[in-house]
């Protein structure tokens, strides 16, 4: 194992010991460093992106709540959140990352909100030299979501797709990757966004390309458009809402997965194929988006920057549901 000698005995971490609101998270020193094992490295993290599966954890939804519930609240343990970080490599016990290396991975190990964290090597990814540790910690859950989700749609030559929240962190990306798809597979694409993000979608893609765009602020009732792809990045009342968009017996593909049960029902007249996906971190993956920035073929928008230790603000911010882009975390 080749170590750092600056590594400190404890670190600032945010620490939840219930599910709850923003208050919930208490920045603190004097909290554990993390052990390496095997394979792993420990990574002085520069930044972390905060991402809305990380509030539905601290309310207590989905399989990550479900995972700290049993793994720590049970046996009467603090938990930290965060899937994305990218910093330096101040230890490692793998031969393919070297101390002074600059990483970013997406682990769901919830580790980000903390100033160290011990991330698998098949996780992490190095940083372009022309990418900003900056832009690699606000990366890793939603370029690699993006990527994947495109995939895994599996969107045919001339299909029209219909997405909703095409400015939020996940979707100013997946947007981008389908206007490549406009241009090489002629499908056709739709928006449901408000004006003001309609607006600033001008600044990712040429919005004269896109075939339709449905201003959910005003439309009582969607037209449908006999679309055959919905790509749904909010569930809930607004997914179901987007259902009119959908021909009969077509396809649904929504984030986060907690909503497809209620998706379901709600299209079964329709017969519709609605699908959940939740993004598989890997290293690869990881390299490709960061790779994808640093062509400048991918836009990044980073909305704003908070210190660690203003977490609840950041988090009462991203509730809003407003952002464009993405919000970041700074460890020190």
């Amino acid at each position: 194992m080749s170590t750092s000698h600056q590594i400190p005995h404890t670190q600032h971490a945010v620490l939840i010991r219930e599910f709850g609101e923003p208050e919930v998270m208490q920045y603190q020193d004097g909290v554990a460093m993390p052990e390496l094992v095997e394979d792993q490295v420990l990574i002085k993290i520069a930044y972390a992106g905060i991402n809305p599966v990380d509030y539905k954890t601290r309310q207590g939804k989905g399989w990550g709540a479900a995972a700290i519930q049993t793994e720590k609240f049970d046996n009467n343990e603090s938990a930290i959140l965060g899937f994305d970080v990218a910093g330096e490599v101040v230890s490692s016990n793998s031969d393919e990352f070297a101390i002074g290396d600059r990483v970013a991975a997406l682990s769901f190990s919830g580790c980000g909100y903390a100033q160290y964290a011990a991330v698998d090597a098949k996780l992490l990814a190095k940083v372009p030299e022309n990418v900003t540790l900056e832009q690699a910690g606000a990366l890793p859950c939603i370029g690699q979501t993006a990527l994947q989700f495109v995939d895994f749609a599996d969107i045919k030559a001339g299909e029209h797709v219909v997405i909703n929240a095409p400015a939020g962190g996940v979707g100013h990306l997946l947007i981008q990757l389908l206007m490549n798809k406009v241009a090489q597979d002629n499908i056709k694409v739709t928006v449901i966004c408000s004006p003001e993000k309609y607006t600033k979608l001008d600044e990712l893609i040429d919005v004269s390309k896109l075939a339709d765009w449905i201003d959910y602020t005003k439309d009582e009732d969607f037209p449908e458009l006999q679309a055959d792809v919905l790509l749904d990045l909010v569930g809930g009342d607004a997914g179901i809402r987007a259902l009119s968009v959908i021909k009969p017996e077509g396809h649904v593909y929504v984030l986060p997965t907690i909503w497809v049960d209620k998706l379901k029902e709600a299209g079964s007249q329709k017969n519709l194929n609605v699908a959940g996906y939740k993004s598989e971190r890997n290293g690869d993956d990881m390299a490709r988006v960061l790779k994808l920035v640093a062509d400048g073929a991918l836009t990044l928008k980073i909305q704003k920057i908070y210190p660690l230790s203003e977490v609840v603000v950041a988090h009462h911010e991203l509730q809003k549901g407003d952002a464009f882009g993405k919000i970041v975390l700074k460890a020190d």
